[in-house]
């Protein structure tokens, strides 16, 4: 199934509950629907009792691509919330999970509402408490110990290249992890401006790299 569900309670009902978001601030759920029907229903009872505005279905593939639920975030603004039954309904490991809150949500100053599981409750990247926050300082810590890596690797092989007089090549920065993660990350739909800035590096230097690779 791929449709949308308006709820015309949910607006005034997100807005009780929130408080502190701004007044036109929504909650919009997101449906990852399988082919089993129990996780169907299970996922659209407790979308619908979450009071969203609008519930998003979209079925699920055998590749990573969830093109709905991009256009959806994209749609959304700062202070709204992205309503989910799980956090497998929008990531396939804990990976991407953190990638999706770090380069998706955050940016955008979306919340993310876990409905299900160990994870459940509202998380806003700009959370007054620990608690309200807690996936999203994750989210960065990982982003920041990746780049972090890259870059050390990244003067490691320049470090071992001196050492064995090679100069020249694909430029510099980007290394062969660097390449890898980008790939992947291409793969997802994502923009060579947003993966440069993501990786630390530039973005003509990038999309060169991706070229001389293709």
């Amino acid at each position: 199934m791929n449709t949308s569900t308006e709820h015309a309670a949910g607006h005034a009902a997100a807005g009780a509950k929130t408080g502190s978001v701004p007044s036109n601030a929504i909650r919009v759920g997101y449906a990852r629907i399988s082919t089993r029907t129990q996780d169907h229903l299970s996922q659209m009872e407790a979308l619908a009792a979450a009071h969203c505005r609008q519930i998003v279905e979209e079925t699920a593939s055998t590749r990573k691509d969830r093109p709905k639920l991009r256009a959806t975030v994209a749609a959304m603004k700062a202070g709204d919330t992205l309503v989910i039954y799980k956090p497998d309904r929008i990531a396939r490991s804990v990976k991407e999970l953190l990638v999706f809150l770090e380069d998706e949500l955050a940016p955008r100053g979306i919340n993310l509402h876990i409905l299900s599981g160990i994870c459940a409750g509202v998380h806003r990247p700009g959370g007054r408490s620990v608690a309200d926050k807690m996936l999203f300082m994750v989210a960065a810590m990982a982003a920041e110990m990746e780049r972090d890596l890259i870059s050390e690797r990244t003067l490691d092989g320049l470090a071992a290249a001196a050492a064995h007089g090679r100069k020249g090549g694909r430029p510099t920065t980007v290394t062969d992890d660097v390449l890898a993660i980008a790939r992947a990350r291409r793969a997802r739909g994502e923009s060579i401006t947003a993966i440069a800035k993501h990786l630390g590096i530039g973005r003509s230097t990038l999309y060169r790299a991706l070229e001389d690779d293709a």
